[in-house]
């Protein structure tokens, strides 16, 4: 026993300060990486008291229930923390994700047998929908190339070559793209997404050559050995992506829903960014903008990360709200003309890794809140029309900040 409590209590300080060195390094950061930090340095310890109670009541018989207390504890603390370990790598609700297809009835059903499948519904299309639909869907079509359907999918994009020439791969511009090198500008998925695998190309290549059909059943495409194998290989896999896509249908309405409310509430505009490769959304004050305050934006902070556009022209915000404003980390257009801005609250700004456009025209932010400005690290454009800064320090900001283009015009209003 005092072999296991020792070992467990040696590689716990060990996982703690492999732990220390990587929060320290700033690559992992947040809330949810702070807490799993903690509760390893409280797990560490709480293994460490239990071991030496139990030295002690081994050598005194004093003690016990000490120990007894302390093995508890630390039990709990193993638990919590690696449940927050798992969270950081799987996301915080990996634990049930999966209830939704249980309680959601309209969503989850039973997969088809094997005899009613096809090769293009049941397995091309889970894979467009996995790696390419997020750029090719009917918001946001890059290349005029939809992917959303059987008929999409055979025109051609901006590029006028066939999409998909039957019985010839090589003629086919959608599987000339995958078979690129990955470094190559034309290759897709664009670098940052994920890629087909090499079963999933030579699957979507067997299709064309056989034909491309819309109606081509996967028992029949098994009567060839190696597409056979193929399929087999893939079924696992693809039964995944439906089941995660499932998923994210069914959080993506509840989300919607749950954003529809609060908008009325608020008397605001929340609605999806069309503009957006992911699912984020944008806010806009309605007109004649209602009454919103620090208080009233404060309630939209739950759902912070799923903003990428905010217009709060007019609004009654002012520096204690960009508090909030700083925890929309993809945040990448913010539009404040109008508004009590002072520039005092323009540090929290700071926080948003992605923002590019920040428009502070008809505000009293001064000079010293727009030096502020080269604070936010990826900030592309500002406008300051109508503000308290002088020519002299715009000058200067533009002068050491080539990268940042300061617009002395009223600007966009989303």
């Amino acid at each position: 026993m005092l072999i296991f409590l020792f070992t467990a209590a040696f590689s716990t300080l060990f996982s703690v300060g492999a732990g220390y060195f990587l929060f320290a390094s700033g690559d992992y950061a947040g809330k949810l990486m702070e807490q799993h930090y903690w509760a390893g340095i409280i797990t560490g310890f709480t293994i460490f008291t239990t071991a030496a109670l139990f030295i002690v009541n081994l050598g005194t018989g004093r003690l016990y229930t000490g120990y007894i207390v302390a093995l508890i504890i630390s039990n709990i603390a193993v638990a919590l923390t690696s449940h927050l370990g798992g969270s950081i790598t799987h996301g915080q609700d990996y634990l049930t994700e999966h209830l939704a297809l249980i309680t959601n009835s309209s969503d989850a059903h039973d997969p088809k047998s094997e005899a009613e499948m096809l090769v293009y519904e049941d397995m091309i299309a889970p894979i467009f929908e996995a790696k390419c639909l997020s750029c090719h869907n009917a918001q946001k079509a890059k290349g005029s190339f939809l992917m959303t359907s059987y008929e999409n999918i055979a025109k051609a994009g901006d590029s006028d070559s066939p999409s998909v020439t039957p019985k010839s791969p090589e003629k086919s511009e959608l599987y000339n793209r995958v078979v690129l090198p990955e470094d190559h500008d034309d290759h897709m998925p664009p670098q940052g997404k994920t890629p087909l695998t090499r079963d999933e190309i030579s699957l979507l290549k067997y299709w064309i050559e056989s034909g491309a059909q819309s109606e081509l059943h996967v028992q029949e495409a098994k009567k060839v050995d190696t597409v056979k194998m193929l399929i087999e290989s893939l079924l696992p896999e693809l039964s995944r992506y439906r089941r995660k896509s499932q998923i994210a249908s069914i959080k993506m309405k509840t989300l919607e829903k749950e954003l529809g409310e609060l908008a009325d509430a608020l008397s605001i505009s929340i609605t999806k960014d069309s503009t957006s490769d992911e699912n984020y959304f944008t806010i806009a004050m309605k007109f004649p903008p209602a009454p919103f305050t620090n208080e009233q934006f404060k309630l939209l902070h739950p759902y912070a990360a799923v903003f990428s556009k905010a217009s709060l022209v007019s609004s009654g915000i002012d520096d204690d709200g960009l508090y909030f404003v700083g925890q929309m980390i993809n945040l990448e257009k913010l539009f404040l003309q109008k508004t009590k801005l002072d520039g005092s609250g323009i540090i929290y700004l700071q926080n948003l890794p992605k923002l590019k456009i920040l428009n502070l025209s008809f505000t009293n932010v001064d000079d010293k809140a727009a030096i502020d400005l080269i604070k936010i690290p990826n900030l592309e454009e500002v406008y300051l029309y109508q503000t308290n800064t002088s020519k002299q320090v715009v000058d200067a900001l533009q002068k050491n900040q080539p990268g940042l283009k300061i617009n002395l015009q009223e600007g966009p209003y989303f």
